[in-house]
């Protein structure tokens, strides 16, 4: 049980981070796309910045979005089973006190 509990919290923490990390890139698309198309624009890449198009970068964020949706999608699923598991778990373990007290 112990166990379950804390990787719903683990899972709550990465889907937060997740849409946290969506957010961000929505408002930089967003801005992106305010830009002009002979702006040059640099992205991100490990420790350094590479001259990008700015459709390059927006197809980058986009990637990026969707992958973190998929992600966030899975976590979720995976969160609703936990609680099933931990909701399940509890029941049980009051079932056997009610059945230890009734003895």
């Amino acid at each position: 049980m112990i166990e379950t509990a804390q990787k719903l919290k683990i899972s709550d923490l990465q889907i937060e981070g997740l849409k946290r990390g969506v957010q961000h890139s929505r408002l930089t698309d967003q801005e992106i796309g305010s830009l002009a198309e002979d702006v040059r624009t640099f992205e991100g890449v490990g420790r350094m910045f590479l001259l990008a198009e700015p459709k390059v970068v927006r197809a980058n964020l986009q990637k990026k979005i969707s992958l973190a949706e998929e992600k966030i999608k899975s976590l979720e699923a995976n969160k609703t089973y936990l609680e099933k598991n931990l909701k399940e778990s509890e029941d049980n373990l009051r079932d056997l006190v009610v059945l230890k007290k009734s003895k």
